[in-house]
């Protein structure tokens, strides 16, 4: 059956994907044509080397792809579960007083979540969109969006000279968002006076099925496990570290990470590829408007301490949709603004909290004094000791609230 309303989702990262898959699976997916546009081309899984873009997926993402029947092809290709956290200030050490340790067994969980490549996410998402009634057009700009002179919908406008009328346009084309631009929605934001360096290592002592952190004065450096005696190095840094960096062999550099990370792992020595991107803090004004929302970094950027970023948008995508099925039960148009604002209500108000805190947490631990150390630390000291408060605190992060 031809269907003539159609629902455009801009971006084929990780949450565009998802978006798109939990719309086919949904009970209106009758109704509406799917389709998902994108500037770059299929992503492509290389089971021999570990990409350097990972995730830490929380246990609320990963029921999501257990939903839609993905998450097992994940596991029997590539995951690394890690069951622990610990987070120490450089002022003390990673066993000291003041370490944070969160641990699965004390939420009677088997893991807290799960290290992930991008690009396997990616292709099972792919995959599973090929078997479904959704367009995928890849190689392709959108170059103009105007309200329809036809119908309540707009009329979108593709590099490749061909044009659709659509019910809802949904942006998640990433921090640089094209369609928010369009739309001419506006950013609170900053850049951080830090980049990410990542790089994968082979590490001396076995990391214990733990995501490590420490905060130095520059940012934070974190190991998360990839495998027996692997981890990803996601440090938060200068500019000027980060171009030190570029000048140090990988023999050098293991060593550098070996100091960085005060030797929790022991030895590190390098097995990758660098690289290294730009952090900002960036926050929609507005995630809606007419026959347009806005889901993932399109509508929020965060620093990567807390490993948020996509599960903040996988949360969206989650959310959007319970949002459009709402709508339609109602006999209600998905693209009106009144529909749309339950969504943003509480997405908005959800990761918000998530931004502010995890950009406070980020500034805390780059004040170097005396007084905010000492206040820091038994802070850190408080928190260890209150287990309502650490497990309500992890929950959150887990999306098992």
């Amino acid at each position: 059956m031809k269907k003539n309303d159609h629902i455009v989702i801009v971006g084929a990262g990780i949450v565009g994907l998802t978006t798109a898959a939990l719309l086919a699976q949904s009970s209106f997916s009758k109704k509406y044509h799917i389709h998902v546009v994108d500037v770059g081309e299929p992503s492509e899984y290389n089971d021999e080397d570990i990409a350097l873009r990972v995730s830490a997926l929380s246990l609320g993402s990963i029921k999501i792809f257990q939903r839609l029947g993905i998450w097992q092809e994940v596991i029997k290709k590539r995951a690394y579960p890690y069951s622990n956290m610990r987070v120490w200030d450089a002022s003390d050490v990673a066993d000291g007083m003041s370490a944070i340790s969160f641990e699965a067994m004390a939420l009677g969980l088997s893991e807290l979540g799960f290290i992930v490549e991008n690009n396997l996410l990616k292709t099972e998402l792919q995959t599973l969109i090929g078997s479904l009634d959704i367009s995928l057009h890849y190689d392709t700009k959108i170059t103009s969006i105007n309200e329809s002179k036809h119908n309540n919908g707009v009329d979108i406008h593709f590099s490749d000279s061909e044009s659709m009328c659509a019910d809802l346009l949904i942006g998640a084309d990433g921090s640089n968002s094209l369609t928010r631009k369009l739309f001419n929605i506006d950013l609170k934001k900053h850049h951080y006076s830090q980049s990410a360096f990542v790089v994968h290592v082979a590490a001396e002592k076995d990391h214990l099925d733990t995501a490590w952190q420490r905060f130095l004065p520059e940012g934070p450096i974190a190991l998360l496990p990839l495998g027996k005696n692997k981890a990803s190095v996601v440090w938060s840094t200068t500019a000027e570290k980060i171009a030190f960096n570029a000048t140090l062999n990988d023999r050098e550099l293991g060593k550098l990470l070996t100091k960085s990370t005060d030797y929790a792992l022991g030895d590190l020595r390098v097995i990758s590829e660098r690289a290294s991107f730009d952090l900002k803090y960036q926050h929609a004004s507005s995630y809606i408007d007419k026959n347009f929302v806005l889901v993932g970094d399109a509508a929020h950027s965060i620093h990567p301490l807390a490993g948020q970023g996509v599960n903040m948008g996988i949360a969206d995508a989650d959310c959007l949709v319970a949002t459009i099925n709402k709508t339609l039960n109602r006999n209600e148009y998905i693209g009106d603004k009144l529909s749309l604002r339950s969504y943003e209500r509480e997405r908005k108000g959800a990761n918000w909290m998530m931004l502010s805190f995890v950009d406070s947490l980020n500034k805390l631990f780059l004040i170097r004094s005396d007084f905010v150390g000492d206040f820091r630390n038994l802070g850190m000291r408080l928190f260890n000791k209150i287990p309502y408060l650490k497990n309500f605190a992890i929950k959150i992060a887990l999306g098992i609230h």
